[in-house]
């Protein structure tokens, strides 16, 4: 602690901000509220964070409700207009967030891309009823973003802190209707930290192809989403089966789980024996008795 009150400002800043940024699912409101300590500086921490919560919330598709609504809205760069207004496509609104305290104000109508509306819509439709399927607490966003793209964000955050547990699924796919190509990128991150602290960070590139156009939005968002779906359970299932290789195989070849001799070791009879052992050596060391002549 000494030594980093020695510290410039600008260096604690440098040193919080790598802390925030790491932030596991769900914990960052703990971590700011330790780095507060270390900081020790207020006013400082919370202008100069700023940048550091912006890339957080919107690489964590950080979700919030905007006011009036029910439904959860992500916060994304795909959906920036500037620096703290973000678009709700699903609304056609925009909205200012608050970074420091995650909570949405001053929405307002936008109107959509025309060219790529009915696209963007038609996949919308289909990943709703994607992600209502296979995500229990899941939330999308569908936009249309630059070259005629239409990015797909997906986020379902899992927290369990009472069981010392959180976790986060990501994954983002860009929809190129001129060429066909579907690019993905999923992320998984799980922290456990009962009695220790564990975290699973999986991050994999997807790129399929598809001989798909637009010209009917309907099929062609619902070939979309039956190819995310085939890469998305792919990739759970490897992940599934990589941690029984870890279970059954990898981490029993770094011990034997039996000795040699292939029988279990009975350690009650071990510490009798070592018992007897002092008891025995205790008994031949005592001096025998003297005679007086």
């Amino acid at each position: 602690m000494e030594e980093l009150r020695d510290l410039s400002t600008e260096e604690k800043l440098k040193i919080v901000t790598n802390f925030l940024l790491s932030s596991p699912p769900g914990e960052a409101d703990e971590v700011f509220n330790d780095v507060r300590v270390l900081m020790a500086d207020d006013p400082a921490l919370q202008t100069g964070i700023l940048d550091a919560l912006r890339e957080y919330n919107t690489e964590q598709y950080i979700t919030v409700k905007l006011p009036g609504q029910e439904n959860q809205v992500l916060v994304s760069k795909f959906g920036q207009i500037e620096n703290d207004l973000y678009l709700d496509p699903k609304s056609h609104q925009a909205f200012r967030f608050d970074h420091m305290n995650r909570r949405a104000t001053e929405v307002e109508p936008r109107p959509p891309v025309e060219e790529t509306e009915p696209l963007r819509t038609a996949v919308e439709a289909a990943i709703t009823n994607y992600v209502e399927d296979h995500f229990k607490d899941g939330v999308s966003s569908v936009y249309s973003t630059e070259n005629g793209t239409i990015t797909i964000a997906i986020v379902d955050n899992k927290y369990n802190s009472s069981n010392f547990w959180n976790g986060r699924w990501r994954s983002t796919w860009v929809v190129n209707p001129e060429s066909g190509k579907l690019k993905g990128n999923i992320k998984v991150n799980v922290h456990y930290y009962e009695d220790g602290n564990v975290q699973l960070d999986s991050n994999k590139d997807i790129e399929v192809e598809t001989s798909t156009t637009a010209e009917n939005p309907a099929a062609a968002a619902a070939t979309y989403v039956r190819l995310i779906g085939k890469a998305e359970n792919e990739y759970q299932t490897a992940v599934n089966e990589s941690y029984i290789e870890l279970s059954e195989n990898t981490f029993k070849s770094l011990r034997r789980s039996l000795p040699l001799t292939r029988q279990k070791l009975d350690w009650d009879k071990i510490l009798n024996y070592k018992i007897g052992q002092e008891l025995s050596f205790t008994k031949i060391a005592e001096p025998g008795p003297t005679s007086n002549k």
